[in-house]
């Protein structure tokens, strides 16, 4: 799993951020975020906001705190996902952005972008991923609409290993 680390990242962020567009652009709409008052939503709050600064609470996570306890799981999965490890913050946002942009989310795709722009990425940056998000969309959608099948097997077969934490053979 050692050399797999930055993969088992990636696969965290792109579900996280999944999580989060589905909240935001799916409830964002019908219901109205909770504003402070209670003890355990505003400790996670005063969390984000020293993650993300702004002072704002993004809308995900403003919506989520109907249940403060699905609020604290949420902001941890998030914070964990987003953090320096093997792969940089920045690399991580700039994944998010991609998937955001690719799932077509309204708020992921400007929440991403915008904390691109505040971690340093330029707009050569940010071109540079929408462009390679754009050519791997476009591909993809080739061999969807020819069927074409993976001709790779070759080059990575398939792994019979099962994941980590999976059930064993």
């Amino acid at each position: 799993m050692v050399g797999d680390a930055v993969w088992y990242e990636a696969a965290m962020v792109v579900g996280i951020t999944n999580a989060l567009n589905v909240v935001a652009d799916g409830l964002g709409p019908l219901m109205a975020p909770v504003k402070p008052g209670t003890p355990e939503v505003d400790a996670v709050y005063a969390d984000i906001d020293a993650f993300y600064g702004g002072g704002q609470v993004p809308t995900p996570f403003g919506l989520a705190a109907q249940d403060a306890g699905y609020l604290a799981d949420l902001w941890g999965a998030t914070k964990r996902a987003f953090g320096d490890n093997a792969l940089s913050r920045r690399v991580k946002t700039a994944l998010a952005f991609a998937v955001s942009l690719t799932t077509r989310s309204a708020f992921g795709t400007a929440f991403h972008l915008a904390e691109l722009r505040r971690l340093g990425v330029g707009e050569g940056g940010i071109m540079e991923v929408v462009g390679v998000t754009q050519m791997f969309s476009s591909y993809t959608k080739i061999a969807d609409t020819l069927q074409l099948e993976p001709d790779m097997g070759h080059i990575a077969p398939v792994d019979p290993t099962p994941a980590p934490g999976g059930p064993q053979p």
